[in-house]
């Protein structure tokens, strides 16, 4: 049983599935069965892919530069009345986790790093070392 809280369990189908695309790749372009067996680049590979994917769907918190109770309005050199630019978020950003999913426990903020971990062990490490 997968233990997720919202929208965790997504981080384990995306891994999956960027996993099985690897090796329908590397069966398709090298023409051996073996092959995704055989080498640890393709794992490697999927796994930063599953770590993009799940960054670029987690939710991005805009950390504050000044204390929330400081005043930023004579921060503008200029001119007082000049307002602070808001930043907009961008049309390219799609967000489908939230701040509150997770996955084994671990939110889903820290998944992205342990995916680019899990594909350097599993580069280094080779099959006949894993149970």
């Amino acid at each position: 049983m997968i233990i997720h809280r919202g929208r965790g369990g997504l981080i384990a189908l995306i891994a999956f599935l960027c996993l099985l695309a690897a090796e329908a790749f590397t069966r398709i372009h090298f023409h051996d069965d073996s092959y995704y067996q055989q080498h640890p680049w393709p794992k490697l590979l999927a796994c930063l892919a599953a770590a993009a994917l799940v960054w670029w769907l987690s939710p991005r918190t805009e950390k504050a530069l000044v204390a929330p109770h400081f005043d930023r309005s004579f921060l503008v050199s200029h001119s007082q009345e000049s307002p602070i630019p808001e930043t907009e978020p961008s049309a390219f950003k799609l967000t489908l986790f939230r701040d509150y999913d997770s996955l084994f426990f671990i939110p889903v903020k820290y998944w992205p790093l342990l995916l680019c971990a899990l594909g350097v062990v599993l580069y280094f490490i080779p099959d006949s070392k894993l149970p």
